[in-house]
């Protein structure tokens, strides 16, 4: 699925709904035009996201203290990869909102946000994964076959 992404994106991009300069140049005129700006999902959105970052920090204290386990340090990954999805899909995403933006007011801005949301979503889920297998072999006992000699 993501190789079909990655082969028509560009096609995609060159379409005449991506030609923001076809009509007007790139900026805020098109905000201003076509964007509708949401102050209060904006703003929840935001808070949440500070919030959840602020308490995100003596989770990651507490999991960095007990690195010992092969369980503790995938999930003290999977808490860095949320750490920066939460920043994507909060933080900036509450900020394009309280802007009013569209693609054609800051096409770098709202790619950004959603290509690292994108990929942040595709790598802790992988990271998920990778945790359930873990578990699922160190339950089985076959965890000693992946151990270092």
């Amino acid at each position: 699925m993501l190789a079909t992404q990655y082969e028509f994106m560009p096609h995609m991009l060159q379409s005449s709904a991506y030609n923001c300069s076809a009509s007007m140049p790139v900026g805020r005129a098109w905000a201003d035009e076509y964007g509708e700006k949401h102050v209060v999902f904006g703003v929840y959105s935001v808070a949440f996201g500070v919030i959840t970052e602020i308490l995100y920090v003596p989770c990651m204290v507490g999991l960095g203290r007990d690195l010992r386990t092969s369980c503790i340090k995938i999930m003290f990954w999977l808490a860095i990869l949320d750490m920066f999805a939460i920043t994507a899909n909060c933080i900036g995403f509450g900020i394009l909102l309280l802007d009013g933006a569209v693609y054609c007011s800051n096409p770098v801005a709202t790619a950004a946000v959603g290509i690292m949301g994108y990929v942040m979503w595709c790598t802790a889920s992988t990271c998920c994964i990778v945790l359930a297998l873990n578990r699922l072999f160190d339950m089985l006992g076959l965890s000693e076959y992946f151990c270092k000699q």
